[in-house]
């Protein structure tokens, strides 16, 4: 670090912006060309960043904007946090972590896949799309609902059987059918998941929660990679219908 030893300041040195860089590229599944890219920088130049050399302060601003920071976040001057402060912002940073699970997640894309998801207690279905989307996510939020109350039915849970020529498969490729529109339409992905969480408001119990993010491409374009995210591992029976998990991607 380069430090003022009077006022206790420093500025980020090339080793600690490179641990950041490969620590951050880490977590979105980047490769070193994807930042280059959305950073619009030579590969050479990330590369020589994430060995410790120092870049000029016009590569380091358009670094911080491609890591969703702010322009001038490795060029600002810093004061020394005391150990008391740095161990309550390592809390801040990492402590949502501390109850939270995996699930494994991938791109919905069959009619298997949407089958379980319809088989669990609860579904959430999250999105990081401008808000020209909403109207499609309406429809997949009401595609979704049907074929929920069709399998209930099948299954009879409740109201009448269907008919016994009713066929459910059409309606699995409408509800897919949605999600590729969506995704083509707004560069997205959707991921899809479920994983079973204990109630912690009913001893013993577990309940089967149906996770669904549609994520732009254009935010994060290493997202359809992901193959898990954060889930809680208990959750009241309430909260089953709220927001469930986080993973970190932009």
């Amino acid at each position: 670090m380069t430090t003022n030893q009077d006022l206790q300041t420093f500025i980020l040195d090339g080793a600690a912006i490179a641990n950041f860089v490969r620590l951050q590229r880490g977590l979105w599944h980047w490769k070193q060309a994807t930042l280059a890219s959305q950073a619009g920088i030579s590969l050479r130049t990330v590369e020589r960043i994430e060995r410790g050399e120092m870049a000029s302060p016009s590569v380091l601003r358009k670094l911080a904007v491609a890591l969703r920071l702010p322009e001038d976040e490795f060029l600002r001057p810093r004061t020394r946090p005391t150990e008391d402060e740095m161990a309550a912002m390592l809390a801040e940073s990492i402590g949502w972590m501390a109850d939270m699970v995996p699930v494994a997640v991938k791109p919905l894309r069959t009619e298997p896949q949407l089958k379980r998801l319809l088989y669990a207690h609860s579904s959430v279905l999250t999105d990081d799309l401008d808000p020209e989307a909403e109207p499609m996510l309406d429809e997949l939020r009401d595609w979704l609902g049907l074929a929920v109350n069709v399998r209930l039915e099948i299954d009879g849970v409740i109201g009448p059987k269907p008919d016994r020529d009713f066929r459910v498969r059409p309606l699995y490729r409408d509800v897919l059918d949605c999600v590729r529109r969506i995704e083509r339409t707004h560069k997205a992905v959707c991921l899809a998941g479920s994983y079973e969480v204990a109630l912690s408001d009913r001893p013993g119990e577990m309940a089967t929660i149906a996770v669904l993010t549609i994520r732009s491409r254009a935010r994060n374009p290493a997202i359809g990679t992901f193959r898990t995210l954060l889930a809680p591992s208990t959750l009241t029976e309430p909260e089953i219908y709220a927001e469930l998990y986080q993973d970190g991607a932009p």
